[in-house]
């Protein structure tokens, strides 16, 4: 029989570790249920009305508000203790959250619609933000790449949940009640986080360090010195880009298919669903084990090469003359693995990399990647959109063409990534080691023994 302890040997946490861990899945958990929540309610109104002109514009949209969003984090991020900064994101979320359910019981418009979409991606980068800046305090090196699978596995069953509603919303007044149950979901993290702060010191705390060589080429000058950021950020853009053109292709598509509005949801939902409960599956039972088999370098590479595998089958499937079902199967399968590999291999790998970093430079980093450079490539993919959407003859293969070539970017940025990440692990080891060798300097010398 199996007991707690031996749950915990197979998951990877340790007896001390167990209440932080559920702590932090069980933050992660009610974010998702939020966070979902608004998601869905925010496509049931964008797929109502010409989504190939709806959607990128909402992305476009999104993408701005992110950035601004992202400014505004930034700005506190540095005159905010990380404890009271957490507590006011989540408060700002709940209140995000009841001003969208606002939006659904007045606005039927595009513009509310598109709004609607533009505050669920505000909502989703504070809360991550907010949650993975928590934890890359309260968690070393070690300890990522140990448990960041594990702890951001919990909102994988609430996001499922969540997709599962969508198969039986439709209405407009049954999406007000939605967004009630993520304003009720943001309010219970809030507890949990504020437990969460009493039982660690979260803060994040400046560590003297060596200074980097300074860089030399004109990106390096313009962008940062430190590599390592800089290749992460350049990746997460192409990675955005790409992951918002293979959802418009699958939104689209299945709109085409199931012109019901309720067929279409049925199909959306279903299929969301069954990628957050793999994604989960894979976190909870795999990820540890493939990382410690593969390493990192394995773990960054697979979506793209995954991806661009999947981009290229496209080109083989027009050439052969698919039919209007294969190519929905297609798109799901595209979008399923897409965003499973996203989910539960390439975001915990991605966090880890930003660990060898000092605390301080850590969260900045990471406030960076996901509050301008990710937005980024949302608003570069739904303005490229959004110029196909206008010309039938090509709004079908040209987004495949720069998907292709944005996967293929990140690959190379990938790539450099790991070697970036081996630099700044040595460059922390032997700033640790330079620190206890002045120590040992310092120390007054024993005297010798006499005879």
């Amino acid at each position: 029989m199996f007991t707690s302890t031996t749950w915990y040997r197979l998951l990877g946490v340790r007896a001390e570790e167990a209440r932080t861990i559920w702590l932090f899945f069980l933050h992660n958990f009610l974010l998702g249920i939020g966070t979902i929540l608004v998601y869905v309610a925010a496509n049931v109104i964008l797929l109502e009305n010409n989504p190939e002109r709806n959607l990128p514009l909402a992305y476009g949209t999104a993408a701005l508000a992110m950035m601004a969003a992202g400014r505004v984090y930034t700005h506190f991020e540095h005159h905010l203790a990380l404890q009271k900064l957490a507590g006011r994101v989540l408060v700002a979320v709940v209140v995000l959250a009841g001003v969208l359910g606002a939006l659904v019981l007045l606005g039927h418009s595009v513009a509310a619609a598109v709004a609607i979409m533009a505050g669920y991606r505000v909502i989703y980068l504070l809360t991550n933000l907010e949650f993975w800046g928590v934890s890359a305090v309260v968690f070393d090196v070690r300890q990522s790449k140990r448990l960041f699978g594990l702890i951001s596995a919990g909102d994988m069953p609430a996001k499922a949940l969540g997709a599962g509603l969508a198969i039986v919303i439709h209405a407009h007044t049954d999406l007000l009640y939605l967004l009630l149950t993520a304003f009720a979901a943001y309010g219970g993290a809030l507890l949990v986080v504020q437990a969460t702060l009493r039982s660690h010191d979260v803060e994040a705390r400046p560590v003297g360090r060596r200074q980097r060589a300074a860089g030399t080429s004109v990106w390096q000058r313009w962008l940062g010195n430190n590599q390592l950021v800089l290749s992460i950020c350049l990746s997460m853009t192409a990675i955005a880009a790409v992951t918002t053109g293979v959802e418009y292709s699958f939104f689209v598509n299945v709109k085409h298919k199931f012109h019901d509005q309720a067929l279409v949801m049925q199909y959306v939902g279903g299929v969301l669903a069954l990628t957050y409960l793999l994604a989960m599956l894979f976190k909870v039972g795999l990820a540890q084990v493939t990382l410690d088999r593969l390493g990192i370098r394995q773990m960054l590479l697979a979506l793209p090469v995954a991806v661009l595998v999947g981009l290229l089958l496209f080109g083989g499937l027009r050439w052969a003359g698919a039919g209007e079902s294969t190519l929905l199967i297609y798109f799901c399968g595209l979008y399923l693995g897409l965003e499973v590999l996203r989910r539960a291999v390439f975001d915990p790998v991605f966090l880890v990399l930003f660990q060898p970093l000092a605390a301080p430079e850590r969260l900045q980093a990471h406030t960076l990647a996901k509050g301008y450079y990710e937005p980024l490539g949302m608003g570069l993919a739904g303005l490229l959109l959004y110029a196909a959407a206008s010309h039938e003859a090509i709004a079908e293969w040209l987004p495949f063409v720069w998907m292709a070539l944005f996967m293929a970017g990140a690959l190379y940025f990938l790539a450099r990534t790991y070697g970036h990440y081996l630099a700044e692990l040595q460059h922390a080891l032997s700033q640790r080691f330079s620190l206890a060798d002045e120590l040992r300097t310092e120390l007054p010398a024993e005297p010798a023994d006499t005879l």
